[in-house]
């Protein structure tokens, strides 16, 4: 038989700006990645050789054409002497007050 088909639920605009902002911070994981490599004048097959990850999936994840799982982002991280944080979010208060606080 096959997969049921999902329902198609549209989503409201809050739901789309969190969408949004979590991909900018996945992307932002991504681009501090690149820049870990290329500081160390490592290219993606010698990255890859090293975490056991084929080069091509190295440019996809570098080029955000692949959502990488935890375990793959922690094999990529390893041979460049780097791990995974886990680093709190700044409220929008707070970055609202930060702001206002710079503007006077």
């Amino acid at each position: 038989m096959g997969r049921p088909k999902k329902e198609i639920v549209e989503k409201t605009p809050e739901q789309i700006a969190h969408d949004e902002k979590l991909k900018a911070l996945e992307m932002d994981v991504i681009n501090q990645i690149v820049q870990a490599r290329k500081s160390q004048k490592l290219s993606q097959r010698v990255v890859g050789e090293r975490a056991g990850i084929i080069r091509e999936t190295v440019a996809k994840i570098e080029n955000n054409l692949n959502s990488p799982q935890i375990n793959t982002l922690i094999k990529l991280l390893e041979p460049i002497g780097y791990t995974l944080g886990v680093v709190p979010l700044a409220k929008e208060e707070e970055t609202t007050e930060e702001e206002n606080t710079e503007t006077n």
